[in-house]
């Protein structure tokens, strides 16, 4: 397998990756943390702590999904760098900013458990979940884009056609999402099932990564 350009300025991805590691396991534990546990007041209000548990359901639906979804992105963060093998300084403050987005999640999930069933609260409870969905998907495509120009940070002989085919997913995903966005303006749940087909997509396994015959020497 041939070694990316620049070889100077390359950075081992150890630390990278350890520390992204870190704190998607940080993020997807704080979503259960927005699952509160009622005091007795609540559980008097509720009519009983049956009743508060029941009725809190909205809550266990957006830890579920995000926790899907915090999995999903690292999931795909793992197979990244399947083919991606050396880092820099830049793809670091890129990769920075997509953890720093991920991380959003479980503010915009307690949002959307806490009134989605609210009439008045429901869309923009939505819309604020849409954009922490689209959140993480801008800074990936960047570091797509930027590892995958003239092989930056990946092999020489890493399929061009496999590269353009990721960067179109990512950027349908981003559509899927964009088009949730606005729909979620006006009708909370048919974006929440804009979402749901985002994520069934993203639930396929990857591609392999292709890769051609070697032709550069080392």
């Amino acid at each position: 397998m041939h070694k990316p350009k620049n070889k100077n300025h390359l950075l081992k991805i150890d630390r990278l990756l350890a520390f992204s590691d870190g704190v998607l396991a940080i993020a997807i534990t704080l979503l259960i943390l927005e699952i509160k546990i009622p005091k007795h007041d609540d559980i008097v209000h509720a009519g009983g702590l049956y009743n508060y548990l029941y009725n809190i359901w909205p809550s266990y639906l957006s830890y579920l999904v995000s926790f899907l979804v915090i999995g999903i992105y690292w999931s795909n963060h793992h197979w990244l760098f399947t083919f991606i093998h050396h880092t820099n300084h830049i793809f670091n403050l890129i990769h920075i900013f997509f953890l720093m987005a991920v991380c959003f999640l479980p503010f915009t999930s307690a949002i959307l458990g806490d009134y989605i069933l609210d009439p008045d609260f429901k869309n923009a409870a939505t819309t604020a979940y849409c954009v922490g969905f689209a959140l993480p998907i801008i800074p990936l495509i960047i570091l797509f884009f930027y590892a995958f120009h003239k092989h930056r940070l990946v092999g020489l002989n890493l399929n061009r056609k496999f590269m353009n085919r990721q960067i179109v997913k990512l950027f349908s995903g981003l559509f899927l999402t964009i088009i949730a966005l606005g729909v979620s303006f006006y009708h909370a749940f048919a974006a929440l099932a804009i979402i749901g087909l985002g994520i069934l997509i993203y639930l396929l396994p990857p591609d392999v990564p292709i890769y051609d015959e070697e032709k550069i020497n080392d």
